[in-house]
């Protein structure tokens, strides 16, 4: 299981530095259209917890209540409502807030979501395709804790979660030691390019620190 402090590091960084360590190593993890439904700035960085949502079948209902399935997981945890980008809301405030108070890390779903003016009072961020208020008729969890495809991305339980005012990065559980090594060195090169620009540095200069910050770092 990820630790705390690499965590605490993750969120801390800039998510598309993350992205551009991620780069490095050839590891693809972003998601599509899933950005925070609150404004200014919401970085969060927590373990992912899989629920696969599918259609109706009308036969063998998911057993337990949303409440009861979120008392489930662990403070520190980022739970993942993976729906194949459903239009109808699958969370409301009342939800996103019980899962603050479960100490999650973040709430996360390629669906829409209601009651913005509730959400904004909450400093735990949801992050969703957008705000709707179709009800959820046609949808119910299927699994809890498996690996799920969200906006676009792979994620498997235990994954690395990493979002800001962007969206979201995937990082695979395995990874984050790698990606934590690489990220010393982009944020080095990242602000070097910076005052390279600042001072006007030559294109020459430039373009030899963005060879540099595509690379990955000699070990």
């Amino acid at each position: 299981m990820i630790d705390d402090r690499s965590l605490a590091r993750l969120r801390d960084a800039d998510a598309s530095l993350i992205s551009d360590c991620m780069m490095r190593l050839g590891l693809h993890g972003w998601m599509d259209h899933v950005r925070p439904i609150q404004p200014g700035p919401r970085r969060m960085a927590g373990r992912a917890r899989t629920l696969l949502f599918g259609p109706k079948r009308g036969d063998g209902a998911w057993p337990k209540s949303m409440y009861r399935t979120l008392s489930s997981l662990s403070p520190g945890d980022a739970l993942v409502f993976a729906t194949g980008g459903t239009p109808q809301n699958l969370m409301g405030d009342n939800m996103a807030l019980f899962g603050q108070m479960r100490g999650l890390a973040a709430m996360i779903t390629d669906s829409t979501v209601r009651d913005s003016a509730g959400m904004l009072e909450l400093s735990m961020p949801v992050y969703a395709r957008g705000p709707a208020v179709r009800l959820p008729m046609m949808m119910e969890p299927v699994a809890l804790d498996v690996p799920v495809v969200c906006g676009g991305a792979q994620v498997r339980p235990g994954d690395a979660l990493i979002g800001n005012e962007d969206g979201i990065v995937v990082i695979p559980e395995g990874r984050v030691g790698d990606i934590l090594f690489e990220l010393e060195d982009a944020e080095v090169c990242e602000n070097a390019l910076k005052q390279a620009i600042v001072k006007g540095a030559t294109l020459d200069d430039i373009e030899a620190i963005l060879k540099r910050k595509k690379a990955p770092r000699a070990r």
